[in-house]
């Protein structure tokens, strides 16, 4: 062979291996079974779909190949992993009491938005900065996050932690106070803390004589107690009216129906009830009688008037006392009756409390039959007759009282079967204003009833009528009455049950 051919041929074979060269390095070969050569292990070569980069380990020593291989590809710097952090787990509490309502911000004056039982789990996401109202989420499944009064709920904390570990959670803009709606009234407004409402007469504590009835029995160092009862159908015959010293029944929101409150002061009575939820009207009477004031619920602004604005304690008894063991007794599961409570139930609420006192008021004027009256031995008050509210009296000569029907029939006391009696039956005409407080599902307003001030009224005993006015001018001022000709007519002693009716109602009596 001649040295042209050979030095043909070998240039042929050195194109012929860079041109083998260059195809492994644009188009990789399939990826081999790793074999050891030589003391090297070569990685399996990845396919184009890859991008990782393979990688040569060489514990011997590296092979021209993989030389030129290394060199002619990109360095890549491995990609650092964050190490998890632990997600602390959520605090999680149960409810104590046998049930709580769930509102819609930290405090009883905002709306309730659902309610939690018993055992029930609520995770707990947030806190009031006093640290006595948890922000709650979604409990029972429910679309919103809510809030729950601290003392209902059990929070087991891990050792070492602390309730500032819990954050703050905004607080939503509580409604406007009920106080900016109903402010003012027939007897003036000093504004600020209770208003609507005149000053304290300043009359001192009551001692001896019981004021509301004229007779013995006066408690040192106790306050009246007023308690809320329902007047539906189904909760006659209703318990404890005729223990009470004296009962006021008014109108409810829709003008379709009547409620009770009796005040107790110089008798025990257990059971009273049903109780049922308070409305405007005791903001005004618990102030009259410096009294405690119990009822179960109330709309929000009435609530927050009662909590904030008044001047006497109020205890709203299913949320105050929601195992309904300590001052009251749940008895089955109708609203209208199902909820009880007792004087002594309510003393120990007032001991608890801290707000057991003598109340400072001038009673009740009593005395010998007045002059000048017209005879009444029939009285009839109408009273919406759809819901068997209308009210008749039948004075019993032999017991010197007021016999009472309603709805066409005996009304009847359910502790004792017999039927409610009183010494006097007043009628006390009030100013019936109406408000934008919402009362119930239809939308009805709550009415306001100022029992500050004056007006006509009719008293009756003794089996004569005295037509007249009524007058109470401060707190403690507990209403006197005057005939027509401004002489004060004084109750006979014993019990009374005063109506509170509006001018619209014709009021007729005979002997």
């Amino acid at each position: 062979m001649t040295v042209s051919k050979k030095i043909g041929l070998c240039l042929l074979w050195c194109a012929g291996f860079l041109t083998l060269l260059g195809c492994n390095l644009l188009f990789p070969l399939p990826e081999p079974i790793p074999t050891k050569e030589s003391g090297v292990i070569v990685a399996a070569t990845r396919t184009r779909q890859e991008t990782a980069t393979p990688t040569l380990i060489s514990t011997d020593r590296q092979s021209p190949l993989a030389t030129l291989l290394q060199a002619s590809l990109p360095t890549v710097k491995p990609v650092a992993t964050a190490t998890p952090t632990a997600t602390p787990p959520p605090l999680v509490a149960r409810v104590n009491v046998g049930i709580v309502n769930l509102r819609a911000g930290p405090g009883t004056h905002y709306a309730i938005v659902g309610q939690a039982r018993t055992s029930d789990p609520i995770t707990i996401v947030g806190r009031n900065e006093a640290s006595d109202w948890w922000h709650v989420c979604c409990p029972l499944g429910q679309g919103e996050e809510s809030w729950v009064s601290a003392q209902f709920v059990d929070l087991p904390l891990a050792a070492g932690q602390s309730l500032a570990a819990i954050p703050l959670a905004t607080i939503p803009t509580p409604p406007e106070p009920v106080a900016q709606a109903v402010s003012g009234g027939n007897s003036g407004s000093s504004g600020g803390a209770g208003a609507g409402l005149p000053g304290a007469g300043g009359f001192g504590a009551v001692s001896g004589t019981n004021p509301f009835t004229g007779l013995g029995g006066g408690r040192s160092g106790q306050r009246p107690l007023i308690v809320c009862i329902n007047n539906d159908y189904a909760a006659r015959p209703q318990l404890g009216l005729s223990q009470a010293d004296l009962i006021y029944e008014y109108l409810m929101e829709g003008y379709g129906i009547t409620r009770f409150s009796a005040l107790f002061y110089g008798e025990e009575s257990n059971p009273i009830g049903p109780v049922r939820s308070a409305r405007l009207i005791n903001y005004y009477m618990g102030a009259l009688y410096d009294a405690g004031l119990a009822c179960s619920g109330a709309s929000d602004r009435v609530r927050y008037l009662l909590k904030h604005e008044a001047p006497f304690p109020y205890m709203d008894v299913d949320l105050d006392d929601p195992s309904n063991s300590r001052y009251s007794v749940s008895i089955g599961s109708d609203y209208r009756t199902r909820l009880r409570t007792s004087t002594g139930g309510l003393r120990q609420w007032l001991a608890d409390w801290g707000v057991e006192k003598a109340p400072n008021l001038r009673g009740f004027t009593f005395g010998g039959t007045p002059e000048g009256g017209a005879p009444a031995h029939s009285i009839t008050i109408p009273y919406p007759a759809a819901t068997g509210c209308q009210v008749d009296y039948r004075y019993d000569s032999g017991s010197g009282r007021y016999l009472r029907f309603m709805g066409g029939g005996a009304h009847a006391d359910g502790n004792t079967g017999a039927q409610v009696a009183v010494e006097n039956v007043i009628v006390q005409i009030v100013p019936h204003e109406a408000t934008a407080i919402v009362e119930d599902s239809l939308g009805s307003t709550s009415i306001r009833l100022n029992l500050f001030g004056g007006g006509q009224a009719i008293v009756f005993r003794d089996g004569l009528a005295y037509a007249g006015t009524w007058r109470s001018d401060s707190r403690g001022d507990l209403p006197h009455f005057f005939d027509q000709n401004g002489t004060e007519v004084a109750l006979k002693p014993g019990k009374s049950w005063i109506s509170i009716v509006p001018s619209t109602y014709t009021i007729s009596y005979q002997h």
